[in-house]
């Protein structure tokens, strides 16, 4: 029997470190326009600046709370720190966790699905970050071949061809969850152009209600 496992002390040293990060994480994303500005006297013109970041935190910001919300119950604290701290969270690191809790056998929100999901992910910040280095340093010697017209067709297919092996991975899981939710995005799709702020919170809520109602009539 191990005596030293504490869930508790994890959890802080989990809150110690993601309090640190974060925001040093944050401040280093400033340090490139930093340089721009004072080395180079490049910047953004500062009215422009603040209506953009004003327009974007209020379509995000709702998005985010939802995010926060839905996956820190699966993934736990460890694992949420670093996947917002490396970004790609809905198109990377959730399936890396969900497949990788899946293969090991352990439950989302259990004390084994959190550790599970953490390795996960930080397994998934050390591919991408090697894929990236290699894609920087492939760039230029690819960029004649990248650019012919023959291929260009497939990089307009990258954001559906991702998100579509995404969700289908999901839908099948649990196809009667996933039904709602989707009905909810194609008439919100057809019915107007409405932003992302409003119909992920509203197939989010739609899918917790079906969810819940399937749970119900199941175990009733």
């Amino acid at each position: 029997m191990n005596t030293n496992h504490n869930p508790e002390k994890y959890e802080k040293i989990n809150h110690r470190i993601g309090r640190l990060t974060l925001p040093a994480g944050l401040l280093m994303t400033f340090v490139p326009l930093i340089i721009l500005a004072v080395k180079f006297g490049i910047g953004p013109d500062l009215k422009a600046l603040v209506q953009g970041i004003f327009s974007i935190s209020v379509l995000m910001a709702p998005v985010s709370l939802v995010e926060v919300l839905t996956f820190t119950a699966m993934l736990g604290s460890g694992a949420m720190y670093m996947a917002y701290l490396s970004g790609n969270i809905t198109n990377l690191k959730i399936p890396s966790a969900a497949m990788a809790m899946e293969v090991c056998k352990t439950k989302a929100g259990s004390e084994e699905g959190e550790i599970i999901s953490t390795i996960a992910i930080a397994g998934s910040v050390i591919c991408s970050e090697i894929i990236i280095i290699a894609g920087v340093i492939l760039l230029v010697p690819l960029k004649g071949v990248l650019q012919q017209p023959v291929i260009q067709p497939a990089f307009e297919q990258i954001l559906p061809a991702l998100f579509g092996a995404i969700g289908i991975y999901y839908i099948l899981k649990d196809w009667k969850v996933a039904v709602t939710p989707i009905i909810i995005a194609i008439v919100l799709d057809l019915a107007g152009d409405f932003p992302t702020a409003i119909t992920i919170p509203i197939c989010v809520l739609t899918s917790v209600i079906a969810a819940r109602i399937i749970y119900k009539k199941t175990n009733a």
